[in-house]
């Protein structure tokens, strides 16, 4: 069972009972802090794996692919918050850079309770929606991220030796997509068989990998046709794609729409 406790566009508060909960991999143009008030769940970014527990906090740069799985544990709250730049004060930019270095911060219990009444007051205005609310958004989002930057010290992962191969392939993947990346060549450059790598790969980061590298080279080929006049096929194949119809095909179904349209819109903005 899932109950929303409360929900907009920019913050939800959700109990989960009895589920998992895995989220596609997506990204989007909005910071997001996600916030565990209880359980536990794996926390999948860019090329991270972050084993998140009550009392944590993971906070996940603008931009960048990522994705949620309670695995076994069936039972969590969480809370989301998603904010642009146009609610950062001027100074705002360097605590972003802090906690887009560590990205997991844990809250100890004695702290808990400033940030969670933080939390209820952002949702009390979203809820009223009176004047000067958003305002007050900013100032309660800004003195959230003041605190976990001074938190951010604390914090500490602890990854087994699987998971630290298989973050170090995504690692990779993220750096080198415009390569012919395989099954059978990932395997033999990180000593795995085929079999394991594949099944580890989706049991721990929840997507298979021949997937990963598909929305890892359209994630960045969406950043080029943003930012560049490049042209189709030499987009293509910086993201590794050998056949531009064939990456037009993957891109609209991944994007929902060509890339040319999709270029075109983001330009305009």
């Amino acid at each position: 069972m899932e109950v929303e406790r409360y929900k907009n566009r920019e913050f939800s508060h959700t109990i989960i009972s009895n589920k998992r909960i895995v989220s596609k991999v997506h990204y989007h143009d909005e910071y997001e802090l996600y916030y565990l008030v209880r359980g536990e769940t794996n926390y999948f970014i860019r090329d991270e794996i972050f084993k998140v527990k009550e009392g944590d906090f993971v906070f996940v740069p603008k931009g960048v692919i990522h994705k949620t799985d309670s695995e076994e544990c069936l039972d969590n709250e969480r809370i989301l918050l998603s904010f642009g730049d146009s609610i950062l004060t001027a100074e705002a930019s360097e605590h972003i850079k802090e906690l887009s270095k560590e990205k997991l911060i844990y809250v100890p219990k004695k702290h808990r309770h400033i940030i969670e009444e933080l939390l209820k007051k952002i949702k009390k205005e979203y809820s009223d929606n009176l004047n000067f609310s958003r305002e007050l958004v900013s100032l309660y989002t800004m003195e959230i991220l003041l605190l976990l930057c001074r938190l951010k010290e604390t914090s500490t992962r602890d990854l087994d030796e699987t998971e630290r191969i298989i973050q170090s392939i995504s690692e990779y993947i993220n750096q080198n997509f415009d390569q012919d990346l395989t099954l059978k060549s990932l395997s033999r450059k990180f000593a795995m068989s085929e079999g394991h790598l594949s099944r580890k790969f989706k049991a721990i980061s929840g997507m298979g990998l021949c997937e990963y590298i598909t929305f890892v080279r359209i994630h960045n080929a969406a950043k080029l046709l943003s930012r560049t006049d490049f042209s189709l096929t030499k987009i293509s194949s910086m993201c590794g794609f050998n056949d531009s119809n064939y990456f037009s095909s993957v891109f609209k179904k991944i994007k929902g729409t060509t890339p040319y349209k999709y270029s075109k819109y983001k330009k305009s903005l």
